[in-house]
């Protein structure tokens, strides 16, 4: 009995083995034979499907087929171009002079010089305006709120209600009216240390939204009366919208926020005219909890471009000393931080990066079963995803934030550089392709300077040209004049 028990385990390995040898066989003829076959009567049609249909393309797809809704995605969508991956730094060697990892850099932002009471920010990152029940639990807003007083940077309200947990952990807080009106009142704007107007965002243009009371926790339904509805047109125009806040609120900062457009420069002559201290471009690949594929795949211009071109009209106009410049949408880390930066913002908002940082190791004790980022996202009757740790998330987020610093820091030293200033004024940025350098005004790093021989003999070939020039002007002249005196 003994020795039965010692060799049956290693019979039945055995012969599990000469099983799985077996069905292995048999499929690897099957696969063989339907290699040969048509693909459309076998499943390799979905190898040549998806060669002309993306993956993301065909559940889009099954989505409308099964709702009838347009369909939607989580989370941002790819530029069509990127131009950020387009474009590198410029180490620094002998000139400009590399700096040591230890020397000082000042990577701090002020938003509304101007005003009394300006907002000062440790580095130039904000956590982008993700709205309570609207969007975010409130367990997350309120990681967020602790991760970004320990960074000492600003958090963004959002579109949803007044969370009054988020204010009372924030230091640095910046309530967004939306176009709700949920949020609009003068109490909690006087709890602000900057205001900003949402009159758009990138993921969804200027059209609004409605979220069905089944998709809000029972505070957000309280708060705004049943259905949240943001109206694509607000109850009142710009003008009158921004008189409002200012006659209540003069000391603090006054910013706008709208998707970046081709028509950029029109909305910022309009922006300035009305004396605004902040102004947030949304790039294309800005991230939301829900927006609708038509317009986050295929509405707006990219972040990069919106923030040169804003950066140079604010230069030639003469507003560029007054008016701050903060760009959101796909923003990373710190090497996209940067190159913003370089390109003309003050600051960039991150959002879907620091929710997938609050997320670290939460996720793994649900998944499959519970999407990744409904954790962060408010409980209703159709999310009952399990609550974040608040402490966990507060602490990897701020981690998130710490490591972002010490690479923004590395950044600015390896390009001999001090100052987030200093970065703006010098753009030390290099070009991957031709069409980048012509778009940005960069040099590009497959051409390099003219070798000095070559540039001695092609000035020696120009200034001969320009002798014979001037030597068949004066024959034209001399022809012509004794033409002249000839004709009777």
């Amino acid at each position: 009995m003994l020795t039965f028990a010692i060799v049956s385990p290693f019979v039945a390995l055995g012969l599990a083995l000469l099983g799985i040898l077996w069905f292995g066989r048999r499929l690897g003829r099957h696969v063989e034979s339907s290699l040969g076959m048509k693909p459309k009567s076998t499943l390799w049609e979905m190898f040549f499907t998806m060669r002309t249909h993306g993956l993301a393309d065909l559940l889009m797809t099954m989505q409308r087929a099964e709702s009838g809704q347009p369909a939607e995605h989580p989370m941002g969508s790819k530029p069509a171009v990127d131009w950020l991956n387009a474009i590198g730094f410029d180490p620094a060697t002998f000139v400009p002079k590399l700096r040591s990892q230890n020397a000082p850099v000042d990577l701090r932002v002020t938003l509304g010089a101007q005003r009394s009471r300006p907002l000062h920010l440790a580095m130039p990152i904000l956590i982008a305006p993700m709205g309570y029940g609207i969007a975010l639990s409130a367990e997350t807003k309120v990681a967020l709120a602790q991760a970004a007083t320990l960074a000492g940077i600003a958090i963004l309200s959002g579109e949803g209600p007044y969370l009054p947990e988020e204010r009372a952990f924030s230091e640095r807080w910046i309530l967004q009216e939306s176009r709700g009106g949920w949020a609009h009142q003068p109490a909690v704007r006087n709890l602000a240390d900057m205001i900003e107007l949402q009159w758009g965002q990138a993921s969804e243009a200027g059209k609004g939204l409605t979220k069905d009371r089944a998709d809000l926790p029972p505070r957000v339904i309280q708060a705004v009366h049943g259905e949240a509805v943001i109206e694509a047109a607000p109850y009142h125009s710009i003008e009158e919208w921004v008189d409002e806040v200012r006659r209540q609120r003069s000391d603090c900062p006054l910013g706008v926020k709208i998707p970046a457009s081709q028509h950029l420069e029109s909305d910022l002559a309009l922006l300035c005219a009305l004396d605004i201290d902040v102004i947030t471009l949304d790039g294309a690949g800005a991230g939301s909890a829900g927006s609708p594929a038509v317009i986050s795949d295929y509405f707006g211009i990219s972040t990069a471009l919106a923030a040169y071109r804003a950066h140079r009209w604010l230069m030639q106009a003469g507003f560029r000393d007054r008016v701050s410049l903060v760009v959101s949408g796909g923003v990373h880390g710190a090497v996209d931080a940067a190159r913003l930066i370089a390109l003309g913002a003050d600051a960039v908002a991150v959002g879907s990066e620091l929710l997938f940082a609050a997320l670290h190791e939460q996720v793994a004790e649900h998944w499959p079963m519970t999407p990744p980022t409904q954790m962060a996202f408010a409980r209703s009757k159709r999310n009952h995803a399990p609550s974040l740790d608040v402490g966990q998330a507060s602490e990897h987020i701020t981690h998130w934030l710490d490591a972002t610093r010490a690479e923004l820091a590395t950044i600015l030293r390896t390009q001999g550089l001090s100052s987030l200033t200093e970065l703006r004024a010098t753009c030390p940025l290099i070009a991957r392709t031709p069409l980048a350098a012509r778009v940005f005004s960069l040099p590009f790093d497959g051409d390099g300077p003219t070798p000095p021989l070559v540039a001695h003999k092609v000035g020696e070939l120009v200034a001969s040209y320009a002798q014979l020039n001037r030597i068949l002007t004066t024959i034209s002249e001399e022809w012509a004049y004794a033409s002249r005196r000839s004709w009777p």
